[in-house]
């Protein structure tokens, strides 16, 4: 796994995109590395969350524009797959993701932070859907967007191009919390091992089901989540955790 860095501590698995020449543009080597980490991550029993960040001046600028313009028709499409695949792989992972953003997120790059369920901004991010801007559409890169912004926002995204500063990006929900770039790898752990303490289970439930519940109809979804819940209480971490809740309350003395 030459195109990125994995770290594994305590509970927290930490992804580093690792091409810092290329400004962590996707090739083929990164995009399989990247998919191979997340998998491996999944698997850990004693990871809880996933932090997924880029050097000091660029998250990832997107694909290889140079990689991409030598290949023919059926390559391209092979190729562009690939690209891709991290989309799937984090919307199946049972770990929740945080990005940690610092610099430029843009084309693919910037898909990469919108497909994570967290992300914390350094100021300087710059965050945008610029395919357009080369006369190709980037309109994957917007997927994970389709819940949270409506269509009128994200379709000027994508057909303009525009990179938003952190601010704009947080009032439009694309972000979690903007801090100074010093600050930004202690307050994206304080983020990471603030989730890390809770119940195992309930985190993975809650990644599971919430991306379970997107596309479900509202009936079906209150059922979904009702089943979640009910499943949840009858193990034994949780049955744990609520004895102990319920004894403190009561000051210690439990029946």
């Amino acid at each position: 796994m030459d195109s990125i860095i994995l770290k594994k501590e305590a509970s927290i698995g930490t992804i580093t995109l690792n091409k810092p020449k290329q400004f962590n543009a996707f090739d083929i080597d990164l995009a399989n590395d990247l998919n191979d980490a997340l998998k491996e991550l999944d698997r850990e029993d004693s990871i809880k969350v996933i932090v997924i960040k880029g050097s000091k001046k660029y998250f990832s600028i997107g694909i290889s524009l140079e990689e991409l313009q030598s290949k023919n028709a059926q390559q391209t499409k092979e190729f562009v797959y690939i690209m891709n695949e991290f989309y799937h792989t984090i919307h199946h992972l049972k770990k929740p993701t945080i990005a940690s953003v610092n610099g430029y997120a843009v084309a693919n790059g910037a898909g990469l932070l919108f497909a994570c369920d967290l992300a914390v901004s350094s100021k300087s991010a710059k965050i945008g859907i610029t395919a357009i801007n080369v006369g190709l559409c980037g309109i994957g890169a917007s997927l994970p967007l389709r819940y949270s912004l409506s269509r009128k926002i994200i379709m000027e995204m994508l057909l303009t191009g525009k990179v938003l500063n952190a601010y704009q990006a947080k009032r439009m929900f694309m972000v979690n919390k903007i801090v100074d770039g010093k600050l930004l790898e202690e307050e994206t752990y304080k983020l990471a091992y603030n989730i890390a303490q809770k119940n195992q289970t309930a985190i993975e439930m809650t990644k599971i089901g919430m991306e379970n519940l997107m596309d479900m109809e509202f009936d079906k979804a209150v059922d979904y989540s009702s089943d979640l819940f009910s499943y949840l209480v009858n193990t034994n971490e949780a049955k744990s955790t609520l004895i102990e809740k319920i004894s403190k309350k009561r000051g210690g003395k439990s029946e």
